[in-house]
C-alpha cells in the first residue's frame, strides 16, 4: 500500500510547481514528483511577461524573483523591418511591471520551495517508472529514487513534465497538428553589457534577422538569436563567432555588448515540433508543454511563462473542485477547452469525455446558449 494524496503532480518546474501551491492552498494533499535536484538547468528563453508578473505575485514568490537581481523591465524596443518603435509594455491595471528575465536555475528551485511552503509533499530526485491503473482509470504514479520504489496514489495524475511528457508517454496520449520549426533558436548571457539608462525588451526583426534581448538576473544580459534554417550550417561550423556576428547586426544589441564578455553555456535549439496532445483522460491531465508545445514557426515563445501560469491558475481551481467533489472524469487543461465543455448542457454533443464531470462543474443553471467554440 502506498502513499495516498488527492493529487499528485509529476514535474517540480514552472508549470508543476506553481500549480501543485494553488492545489495545496485549496486544501488538498499534494504530492509534487520531480526527476531532477534542483538547482538544475533546462533549455528555457527565460523571459515572462506582465500577466506572469501578477501571477507571480499572487503566488507570493515576486520578493524572492527580486532578490535574484533580475530588474523589471517597462519598455519594448521593437523594430518589424522598417518599422522602429520604443513603447511602453503592455499592462493592466495593478500589474507589477512588463517583464523580467530570470534564469531556470533560480526560478525553478523558488517555484518548488513555495509548492513545499504551501503543504505539498516534494519529491526531488524521482523518477515515475509507471501509472497505477484500476478499472481503465489511473489512481496513482510509481516512482523510483534511491535505488527503490514507491506507489503514490491519487484521485488525479497530472503531467506536468514538458515536452517529453512521461505522464502522456505512459497515458499513450496521442500528438497531433504537429507542425515543424522554419528558425533555430541560440542564446546565451553577458556579463558587463550596457543595457542603457532605462532598459527596454529588444524584440527587432528585420529582413530575415530576429534578435531578442534583455536584462535578466545577476547583473547579466540575456541575447536570444533565431536565425532561419538555411544559416543553420554557418553556425554548425563556427558556433561562436557566427551567434556573437548574428545578434552584433542588431544595433541596440551591438551597443549593449560593446565592452560585455560571453558567460556560461551557449544554448541551443535546433530542431523541434509545436503540437498539441490529447490532454485528458480516466483520472489523469497534462498541464503546461506537457499537452501543448507552441511550434515557433516564425517567433520565440517571447511571453515566456504567461499563458503557462495562466492556465495553471485555472488548472488550479477546476483541480480542487473535481478532487474534492469525487468525480470520475477529467477537468480541462485551458480556458479554450472549458468555453467549448461549458455548452454541454444546451448541446451535450460538444462533451467528448467526461461527461459526468463537465456537467457537475463547467455546467450551471445560467448556462449560456451554445456558441461557436
Amino acid at each position: 500500500m502506498g502513499k495516498e494524496f488527492d493529487v499528485v503532480v509529476v514535474g517540480g518546474r514552472c508549470a508543476g510547481s506553481p500549480l501543485a501551491t494553488l492545489l495545496a492552498r485549496a486544501g488538498l494533499s499534494v504530492s509534487l514528483v520531480e526527476q531532477a535536484m534542483f538547482p538544475r538547468d533546462t533549455l528555457s528563453t527565460h523571459i515572462f511577461e506582465a500577466a506572469a508578473l501578477a501571477f507571480l505575485k499572487r503566488l507570493g514568490v515576486l520578493s524572492a524573483l527580486r532578490a535574484t537581481g533580475a530588474p523589471i523591465v517597462n519598455h519594448v524596443d521593437l523594430r518589424q523591418e522598417g518599422f522602429q518603435a520604443r513603447v511602453p509594455q503592455p499592462q493592466q491595471p495593478g500589474d507589477v511591471g512588463g517583464a523580467m528575465s530570470v534564469r531556470r536555475l533560480l526560478l525553478d528551485p523558488i517555484l518548488a520551495e513555495a509548492a513545499r511552503t504551501a503543504g505539498a509533499e516534494v519529491w526531488m530526485g524521482a523518477k515515475v517508472t509507471a501509472l497505477l491503473q484500476d478499472r481503465g482509470r489511473v489512481t496513482g504514479v510509481r516512482v523510483a529514487r534511491n535505488g527503490s520504489e514507491q506507489t503514490l496514489e491519487a484521485r488525479l495524475v497530472v503531467g506536468a513534465d514538458g515536452r517529453n511528457s512521461t505522464v502522456a508517454r505512459l497515458a499513450g496520449s496521442r500528438k497531433y497538428n504537429l507542425t515543424a520549426n522554419e528558425r533555430f533558436c541560440y542564446w546565451s548571457f553577458f556579463e558587463g553589457a550596457d543595457p542603457g539608462a532605462e532598459p527596454a525588451v529588444i524584440f527587432h526583426r528585420w529582413s530575415g534577422n530576429f534578435v531578442i534581448a534583455m536584462p535578466a538576473d545577476s547583473g547579466l544580459y540575456q541575447v536570444l538569436a533565431l536565425p532561419e534554417l538555411s544559416e543553420l550550417p554557418r553556425f554548425r561550423q563556427s558556433l561562436e563567432e557566427s551567434y556573437l556576428e548574428y545578434v552584433r547586426r542588431c544595433d541596440p544589441v551591438a551597443h549593449a555588448l560593446a565592452d560585455a564578455r560571453r558567460v556560461g553555456k551557449l544554448f541551443g535549439v535546433l530542431r523541434w515540433e509545436g503540437f498539441f496532445r490529447e490532454a485528458t483522460g480516466p483520472g489523469w491531465v497534462l498541464a503546461g508543454d506537457a499537452g501543448h508545445s507552441w511550434s515557433r514557426r516564425s517567433s520565440a515563445r517571447s511571453a515566456g511563462r504567461r499563458p503557462s501560469w495562466t492556465r495553471r491558475s485555472r488548472a488550479g481551481r477546476a483541480g480542487a473542485m473535481t478532487t474534492r467533489a469525487g468525480t470520475t472524469g477529467s477537468p480541462p487543461t485551458s480556458a479554450r477547452r472549458a468555453r467549448r465543455l461549458r455548452c454541454c448542457r444546451r448541446s451535450p454533443s460538444v462533451c467528448t469525455s467526461g461527461a459526468s464531470w463537465t456537467r457537475s462543474w463547467t455546467c450551471s443553471t445560467t448556462a449560456r446558449p451554445p456558441r461557436r467554440c
